[in-house]
């Protein structure tokens, strides 16, 4: 039997090797899941031949002293243990790469990267150095890097196998450390190993980002001991001249081999790396500069600002122009579009393809010249997309989607390459392309922070934006200016701000909903509609002198896309134009599950929005249709209609409903708006008669579920569900590990709440889990990556459906039955909007929605 197969049956009972990610001289690293708290973790296995050689109490006592570390940027030991003989510990499993990676790819990096990394590491050192701790291993392998941040991993197991093992380790013929990094007291065995050490190791790890080698190299590791302990390495600005002489001299310093001749802390060795560049920063940094150029040009601007307001006064007085779109040219003819992109200069256009198999559908990248027919291929593989954007120097684009299981905004070069994982939340490019705006993803709070930062992601600045909202949920910049469009998320409107540099609020314009918005030199254009809903474009214009919006809004265009995008002068605009294709199925799960959908048991098909969900009996379908009015505008028409298909009985209830759920099976939940309240009832779908009438003071509620004597409902805010029985009204806040709740519905007994929602610090995490209305407890019953998500209780063998788009248009179902407890029911091996089954998991309504589309240039004109 191998090692492996032994170690996943060893310690079966608490995690699942999924792989193996690598090994070292220590340890075997494997990629597993905790069972009990359904997360991916780093499993790390000591090999035989060490554990051997060590007490596993002695070794476990030791590494647990590494556990009380909690530094930002130190990968804290989690979990730690002995079984069948094999000792382990246990990290969390960081879905970046490794410092090593990235120089297996770069070779070299960048001083300013090597630099903030340096920092980084040298933080996480300093704070252990003063717990006593030495990390006696630093090297690439062991600093992570994930979304611009590095991470110090394997602390104290070094010293923890040394201790353990004592002099025994001599017997196995492995050593502690890496020769390329050791530094020379290591090298030699000295007992008396202190922060100096780690000084030294650092000091290697800098030289190498910058040199592209480390300081010491050799054929074997006896080679280079022995040149680590008589040869001086050769001084790093000789390898690259770009590096100052006071920075060249830090190193040195570092890399002394008499450990009294380094800097005593890591902090001293970065604040010498940075002398220089901080002397320079002085006389290039936009502060100073700013400063400077206000000295010299003060007493010019005093006599300028009357021109300036008399100017102003005049552009704000003088009439705006009408705007509407004029010629149009198709520029691409494959009816498989999605998300068109126009380069800012009008020359290249960019947008999504989809291949769907068995197994799901993926999406690619695709660049052409507009006017030619040639394509190429710059992104192939994501699993789900949701816009794509040009750098105004055409050399990147911004890519939102998911990328091996990473969702949100990614880097992409025009040229084809590794896409760069930036963040999960709004971004856009910056300063003519070589910066970037990043955006909070999730943040219900008065104060946003946009993070400015080069193209690698590290930060540089922050612009501070005082606005309430759950979040920021779009950006974009005025071309030729400082001016920032912000959109902040406030349910079911979208605020959109116009501001400076500074973050001070120059103008803003409610949305009636949270779609995208984008900016020309000339105006603003925003997206009024969802998706899947016909949606109108308009066209506010700007002032690019004080960031002042027009009052006159231009509708631009009306129809069903996936995105639109400007040139960046606002002449020109491409949007998908197409045809969507929605069908409904009721079909037995087991089908579902196997992908067939047969046309006889097809109950509804059109080119306008419709989907249907099943009774909780399976007996009904609650059918929704998007239909437009006499006034042009859609709404939503909810009607009743048996499972096997046949007559739609208009639902028997007055004015118009915002949002319908199934209660029953003869009952649903209704939400209705008048006078800036919602009012929740629950309606018999036979007759019409209403039961359990609430009128809340909230003006948005996200989802309600009904409970024995009121009801229970996520307000606009989604931080808090709150419970309202008997009159009495309680809000109960969401519980740390939870971003925002997103769905809610009672189990069968209507005694517990099941909820979803999506994780405290990363978007694309989805939380499950149940909710007492009598205590206000939650429960977390698993956490999985997710697109979008379904729940349901189910009668029978198990407690409950949850639900997930692995995929933008993959469903995954497991039955779960407890914290951690999953049984997967399968994957529904097609692309599927949505679906919904019974409670006795028998049957099921599948919505699919096909689209297929081309890009089309339209000319902007003015009259």
């Amino acid at each position: 039997m191998s090692d492996n197969i032994q170690i996943a049956a060893a310690l079966d009972d608490r995690y699942v090797i999924e792989r193996e990610l690598g090994s070292g001289g220590m340890a075997v690293v494997y990629l597993a899941r905790d069972k009990k708290l359904d997360r991916e973790v780093a499993l790390k296995v000591l090999r035989p031949e060490l554990g051997a050689v060590l007490g596993s109490d002695r070794f476990l006592t030791e590494i647990k002293i590494s556990a009380r570390l909690d530094h930002p940027h130190i990968l804290t030991l989690i979990d730690s243990g002995e079984a069948d003989g094999f000792l382990y510990y246990v990290l969390p499993y960081v879905r970046g790469e490794s410092l090593r990676d990235r120089l297996n790819r770069e070779h070299q990096l960048s001083i300013e990267d090597a630099l903030a990394i340096t920092k980084q590491v040298a933080s996480a050192l300093d704070y252990a150095h003063r717990q006593g701790l030495v990390h006696r291993d630093i090297k690439p392998e062991n600093i992570l890097l994930q979304e611009g941040e590095a991470m110090l991993a394997d602390f104290g197991i070094a010293l923890a196998v040394k201790e353990a093992g004592g002099n025994r380790l001599t017997q196995t013929g492995l050593s502690l450390g890496t020769p390329q990094y050791m530094s020379p007291e290591q090298a030699t065995g000295d007992r008396g190993i202190d922060a100096r050490s780690d000084v030294y190791s650092l000091a290697a790890v800098f030289y190498e980002m910058l040199a592209g080698e480390p300081p010491v190299t050799g054929a074997s590791a006896q080679s280079m001991i022995a040149k680590l302990m008589t040869e001086q390495p050769t001084h790093l600005r000789v390898l690259r001249d770009t590096v100052s002489p006071e920075m060249d001299a830090a190193v040195a310093k570092a890399l002394a081999k008499t450990a009294a001749d380094r800097f005593p802390t890591a902090g001293d060795f970065v604040r010498a790396l940075e002398a220089k560049s901080t002397t320079q920063a002085s006389d290039n940094v936009a502060v100073p500069a700013n400063r400077r150029r206000f000295q010299v040009a003060a007493v010019v601007a005093i006599v300028a600002a009357i021109a300036a307001a008399t100017a102003v006064s005049v552009r704000r007085n003088k009439p705006v122009p009408h705007a509407s779109l004029g010629d149009k040219t198709q520029l691409t003819s494959t009816g498989n579009v999605l998300v068109p992109a126009i380069a800012p200069d009008g020359k290249q256009l960019a947008y999504v393809t989809r291949t769907c198999g068995a197994k799901g559908c993926t999406y690619q990248a695709i660049v052409q010249d507009v006017g030619g027919t040639a394509t190429r291929a710059i992104l192939d593989g994501a699993t789900a997309v949701y816009s794509l954007e040009w750098s105004p120097d055409r050399r990147n684009l911004m890519f939102t989607g998911t990328i091996g299981g990473r969702s949100g905004a990614f880097l992409l070069s025009a040229l084809g390459g590794e896409p760069k994982f930036l963040r999960s939340g709004p971004a856009t490019f910056y300063a003519g392309g070589d910066s970037l705006l990043l955006g909070p993803m999730y943040k219900p709070d008065s104060v946003f922070y946009i993070r400015v930062t080069a193209l690698d992601g590290i930060a540089r600045d922050s612009i501070r934006v005082a606005s309430a909202g759950q979040g920021m949920g779009s950006l974009s910049v005025i071309p030729g200016t400082n001016f920032i469009l912000a959109l902040i998320i406030q349910s079911p409107h979208g605020l959109w701000q116009v501001i400076d540099r500074g973050g001070k609020v120059l103008d803003k314009v409610v949305n009636a909903c949270t779609c995208g918005g984008l900016a020309a030199t000339d105006a603003v254009w925003l997206a009024r509609a969802g998706d899947g809903v016909e949606e109108s474009v308009i066209r506010i214009a700007v002032d690019r002198t004080n960031g002042h919006l027009a009052t006159r809004q231009d509708t631009m265009a009306h129809g069903l896309f996936t995105q639109f995008s400007l040139t960046s002068d606002g002449q020109g605009m491409v949007m998908d134009v197409g045809i969507f294709d929605h069908s409904v199925w009721a079909v037995s799960l087991a089908d579902a599950l196997k992908g067939v959908l047969p046309d006889d048991k097809r109950i509804a098909h059109a080119s306008s929005p419709v989907a249907a969900t099943i009774s909780p009996d399976g007996s009904r379908l609650l059918v929704r249709r998007n239909l437009p009015t006499a006034g042009g505008v859609n709404e939503n028409r909810y009607s009743i209609m048996p499972f096997g298909g046949g007559t739609e009985t208009p639902l028997p209830v007055s004015g118009k409903p915002i949002r319908v759920t199934w209660s029953d099976s003869v009952t649903v939940n209704v939400s209705t708006q008048a006078s800036g309240k919602v009012h929740l009832a629950e309606v018999d779908v036979r007759t019409g008669v209403q039961r359990n009438g609430l009128e809340v003071p909230d003006s948005v509620v996200v989802d309600f579920a009904p409970l024995p004597n009121g009801w229970v409902w996520i307000p606009a805010q989604a931080d808090r569900l709150v419970v309202s029985t008997a009159g009495q009204r309680h809000d109960y806040p969401n519980p740390k590990g939870i971003g925002g709740t997103a769905r809610i519905i009672t189990d069968v007994a209507r005694s517990r709440v099941l909820f979803n929602g999506y994780g405290g610090t990363s978007g694309d995490s989805a939380v499950f889990g149940t909710f007492s209305p009598t205590d206000g407890k939650f429960t977390i019953l698993t956490m999985k990556f997710a697109e979008a998500t379904y729940i349901t209780p189910l009668t029978g063998a198990h407690a409950a459906l949850f639900a997930v788009a692995e995929a933008q248009d993959t469903w995954h179902l497991y039955a779960v039955d407890g914290p951690g407890q999953l049984t997967s029911l399968g994957q529904i091996p097609r692309a599927v909007q949505t679906f919904s089954v019974s409670e006795d998991l028998s049957r099921a309504a599948v919505t699919v929605r096909d689209y297929r589309a081309d890009a089309w240039l339209h000319k902007v004109v003015s009259h």
